[in-house]
């Protein structure tokens, strides 16, 4: 029924009627096929076909179901059949009563369908209203919505008419019309916006012009929208704000306009223009070259200074890479830093060399530093570089001077041994015929005028013996040859026998000693010959120049892991002048300030280098001439449950100057650029340029650290650093290998050769620095 209802509904017209006569008739067939058993009976499927019609097609096609019924059962099964004819009055009332029950149930179904029909228009008019009034909720909450959000909006925006009326704005339009225009009437809802702008613009305001010419081709169709940017004398102060229109397509709206306060942004700009402005007039001044890159090795930013040194315009180096502007070295050398410097907390100090208009090879000292954002994040790489070619050049220069003073000190020592040498040929046979004839002359009780003669000449003779002895022991000394025997000494023991053997000139001089030696033991680990040389000197030193009957002190005291020795007296005293050098190979006192005592200056020499091979350290005081001197001498004290035995093994330079490093390098601006690193870190340095000379300097020069450079002609630096190490067996060397190449198998060979240590070129500041101190 469901499926019929859907297929026919109540269909008006001739469907219903159509599908009333079909139901009659099937009615119809199955009460003839039920003849058999309702023959008395000619209604009963009547009475469905009209039920079934009324409630398929409705009140019409039910009551023509009901009348049809009727004239088909008079005629199909009320006797006699096959006629309308009825000839029994009980079969009248019967198809009376059918035919009354069939219309009644039609009219009702009638009455109901309009009732129905009825309530249906009502829910159909109820809910019309109720959609016209959500229509409207909906309307006017979505013109809520849109001006509360045109209202947030940090613009001042209205909408006009093709003719220029303002249609609608939101408040911070009406706030900023009526601050600035009074009542705000000329621009608000209802007011023509065009002759306004039209107005201002008859007055000579060139903003309201360019508004008003700008709204005019939107409206004549010329654009689709346009932008300026303007200033408004508001109450004050001058503000600046950028005007954007564009159309609608949607009538009666015809253009949009907003205005935007840009103030802030303008004075932010200002400021930033002015800041760069400063920032440039600030690099433009400084006195090398700086330079920013990005990540990619891009320059962003380049001094002109910069710029005309990489020989390029600033339209062809930014955006560009290193890569893309030098040759491949150079380009590889500068990456290679901007990579450490970015992997580098601190940056990176290096040196750098650049090819010059001028054509030289341009060194500078580069400082490398990673720029951050807000976040600690790097986001570029700055740079800066002092050019050092004067320096270098004269580095050079002052490394040259320095080998030919260093080889005239050679031939100076080389002198002084032979001359000591060939001095004591003759010396020998004087002193031994002097001494004989002196003890002749005891002996035979010889006149006092021949006596006092041969003491004169033995005591002159021994003298000068003392001064060959002196010479000898600055040569060995300057050669490295001295071989210090070292012991647990006690200091207080070397003391008593320096005052021993400066007794004799003591005396002599009538001199008072002072001296203050502690009963418990001060151990150093020392020579203990050497040890009462270098007070003996002292003390001779203070006895020579101290006038007859003045006083010498000496005094020993423990400061710290330090023993102090101190040497005084009230002498002539030592000029200002004088003593910085007064510890210098034949440096000696104004002869006119002194007492007739000679000597040649070589006494205060031996004991610098003396107290040097101890690890200590010298160094001589005066208040001026007739003042008096102090000389301190300061010595390591053995550390308590260590033998001298282990310090030496803990120290094996400790007989040598500290810091010696020796460069051997080919290259000459990769050697003179080290140097000056080296020396910065406050090395005393010096450099070899194969490695043959590095090895003939070996020797002389004694080096702690030696940087040898891989890739040397003729001896290589695997050569080079194994006769280096078969030269100094006996006192060790830091090697350390330099090479251009980072594979594993010239770390492997560089061990086998004897490096202790190997670099890649270039190396920072810090690696350099952790390699030489190892």
């Amino acid at each position: 029924m469901a499926f019929i209802r859907s297929f026919g509904g109540r269909a008006a017209g001739a469907w219903r009627y159509a599908l009333a006569l079909l139901l009659v008739s099937a009615a119809t067939a199955v009460r003839y096929w039920a003849d058999g058993i309702l023959h008395s009976q000619p209604f009963p499927t009547y009475f469905l076909a009209v039920l079934f019609t009324v409630a398929v097609a409705g009140a019409g096609p039910a009551a023509f179901a009901s009348v049809l019924s009727a004239a088909a059962a008079a005629f199909f099964f009320i006797d006699p059949r096959g006629s309308f004819l009825i000839s029994q009055p009980a079969e009248i009332v019967r198809l009376a009563i059918f035919l009354t029950i069939g219309l009644t149930i039609a009219a009702f179904a009638q009455a109901k369908a309009r009732a129905y029909e009825r309530a249906l228009n009502a829910e159909v008019e109820l809910a019309e209203a109720r959609a016209r009034e959500g229509a409207d909720a909906r309307l006017k909450a979505r013109e809520a919505f849109i001006a509360g959000v045109l209202d947030s909006l940090p613009h001042e925006i209205t909408v006009i008419s093709a003719t220029g009326v303002v249609l609608s704005v939101n408040k911070q339009w009406t706030r900023f019309a009526v601050e600035n225009n009074g009542s705000g009437s000329a621009v608000l809802v209802g007011a023509n916006y065009l002759e306004s702008s039209r107005r201002a613009a008859e007055q000579g305001d060139p903003s309201a012009k360019a508004a008003l010419e700008g709204i005019e081709a939107l409206l004549a169709g010329e654009r689709s929208a346009f932008e300026m940017e303007y200033p408004c004398h508001g109450p004050g102060e001058e503000r600046w704000f950028v005007m954007h229109a564009a159309r609608a397509e949607c009538a009666p709206a015809a253009v949009v306009i907003s205005h935007t306060d840009i103030t802030e942004r303008k004075r932010a700009v200002d400021a930033l223009r002015q800041s760069e402005a400063r920032f440039s007039s600030f690099m433009r001044h400084l006195p090398g070259l700086a330079w920013i890159k990005d990540l990619q090795g891009r320059y962003l930013y380049a001094t002109d200074l910069t710029i005309r040194a990489f020989r390029t315009t600033q339209d062809a180096l930014y955006g560009k890479t290193d890569e893309e502007i030098f040759d491949p070295l150079t380009a590889a050398q500068f990456r290679h830093h901007d990579e450490m410097a970015l992997a580098s907390t601190k940056g990176l100090i290096s040196v750098e060399t650049l090819a010059q208009d001028d054509g030289q090879i341009h060194h500078s000292v580069v400082s490398k530093f990673p720029i951050k954002d807000a976040d600690s994040v790097p986001y570029a790489v700055g740079g800066v570089a002092i050019d050092i070619t004067e320096r270098v050049q004269a580095e050079r220069q002052l490394q040259e001077a320095t080998r030919r003073l260093q080889e005239a000190d050679r031939r100076k020592d080389e002198f002084l041994a032979t001359l000591a040498h060939e001095l004591r040929n003759p010396l020998a046979p004087i002193y031994n015929a002097v001494s004989l004839l002196r003890r002749e002359a005891l002996e035979s009780s010889a006149d006092e005028r021949h006596l006092k003669l041969l003491t004169m000449a033995d005591r002159q003779v021994q003298h000068l013996i003392r001064l060959v002895d002196d010479l000898l022991e600055v040569s060995r000394i300057s050669n490295g040859k001295i071989d210090l025997k070292k012991q647990e000494t006690d200091l207080s023991d070397a003391l008593r026998n320096a005052i021993d053997l400066a007794n004799p000139i003591l005396v002599e001089r009538r001199h008072k000693l002072e001296a203050s030696i502690p009963a418990a033991p001060l151990i150093v680990c020392g020579d203990p010959v050497r040890l009462t040389q270098i007070f003996a000197n002292l003390l001779n030193n203070a006895a020579n120049y101290t006038e007859p009957g003045g006083v010498v002190g000496i005094a020993v005291e423990s400061a710290g892991d330090m023993a102090v020795v101190t040497v005084r007296d009230n002498g002539v005293g030592i000029p200002a002048g004088m003593l910085p050098r007064i510890f210098d190979l034949f440096t000696q006192v104004d002869q006119s300030a002194r007492p007739t005592r000679s000597g040649l200056g070589i006494g205060l020499a031996l004991v610098r280098s003396l107290v040097d091979l101890h690890g200590g350290s010298v160094e001589a005081h005066s208040d001026g001439v007739g003042r008096g001197s102090v000389f301190t001498v300061r010595l390591p004290l053995l550390p308590s449950g260590k033998s001298a035995e282990t310090v030496e093994a803990e120290s094996p330079a400790a007989a040598r100057a500290p810091n010696r490093i020796l460069v051997i390098d080919d290259d000459r601006d990769v050697a003179d650029s080290l140097v000056i690193l080296l020396e910065m870190l406050g090395a005393t340095v010096e450099v070899a340029y194969s490695g043959e000379a590095g090895l003939a300097r070996l020797q002389a020069f004694r080096p702690d650290v030696v940087l040898v450079d891989i890739g040397l002609p003729g001896i290589d630096g695997y050569e080079t650093a194994r006769r280096i190490r078969a030269l100094t067996q006996e006192r060790p060397v830091r090697l350390v290998a330099l090479t251009g190449w980072g594979e594993n198998d010239i770390l492997a060979r560089a061990r086998d050769a004897g490096f202790d240590q190997k670099l890649t070129k270039p190396a920072s500041f810090e690696t350099l620095q952790e390699a030489v101190a190892g």
